[in-house]
């Protein structure tokens, strides 16, 4: 087994790494693409190159167990999310939609929609939750294959806080802690956002504490390698 790993920190993934894989599995030669970050429209971009979830190792998809999970429609007038008692939806755009609160708040988005780009059109990207002051307060991340795959909490300052991930069967398989880094020196303005903690609740069998998603990646390559008895290839 070879693993290439793509260090282009993109959805639509390297396509020289793409390639190659594709060139190995073609000659019968085990192969498969690792990535490292958060992408859940990645497996969208997987048939560009000739190629299906079976040659992809995503750090997340490992995580929470999700590598091979079906692929299913889900437009965002049918997302179960949603309920249509409650809220009616208007389409935006192709990249758009909201969800109105009905009754005597009619008029009042309580929820942006955010859609994917990518065919087939009018699956949800995110559901952004909104206050009184249409602030985006939470954000339920869905995966391209048609599930929720993660939520986002942000402060009373918009700013990123904490990370859910969900593994296959909607239950939380992963977290990721962030705040603001103290500078001394520095206003709070200046002071960057950083991950503090993730925590991985069943990573074959255990359940683990990293400090950053690249100290994660460097463990999950040693791990991967020593399960596939495999050739780490860097791009």
């Amino acid at each position: 087994m070879k693993l290439y790993v793509d260090k282009s920190n993109n959805p639509n993934l390297d396509p020289t790494i793409a390639e190659a894989v594709k060139k190995e599995k073609d000659a019968g030669h085990p192969a498969k693409i690792v990535v490292r970050g958060y992408f859940p429209n990645q497996h969208a971009h997987l048939k560009d190159y000739g190629l299906d979830s079976g040659d992809l190792l995503n750090m997340y998809d490992v995580f929470l167990g999700t590598v091979d999970m079906p692929e299913k429609i889900v437009h965002y007038r049918y997302n179960p999310e949603i309920d249509k008692t409650r809220y009616h939806l208007e389409g935006t755009d192709f990249a758009l939609a909201r969800a109105k609160r009905d009754g005597v708040d009619y008029g009042r988005t309580m929820i942006d929609i955010d859609l994917y780009g990518e065919q087939p059109l009018g699956q949800v990207s995110m559901l952004n939750y909104l206050d009184r002051r249409e602030e985006n307060v939470v954000s339920d991340i869905w995966d391209w294959r048609g599930f929720r795959s993660a939520t986002r909490y942000y402060t009373t300052f918009g700013g990123l806080s904490h990370i859910t991930f969900y593994n296959g069967e909607g239950k939380v398989g992963a977290q990721s802690s962030i705040m603001w880094q103290h500078l001394d020196g520095k206003g709070p303005n200046e002071w960057p956002i950083v991950q503090t903690s993730f925590e991985i609740m069943n990573y074959d069998g255990q359940h683990r504490w990293f400090d950053s998603e690249q100290t994660a990646f460097d463990y999950f390559l040693s791990h991967e390698v020593k399960k596939y008895d495999a050739d780490l290839i860097m791009s």
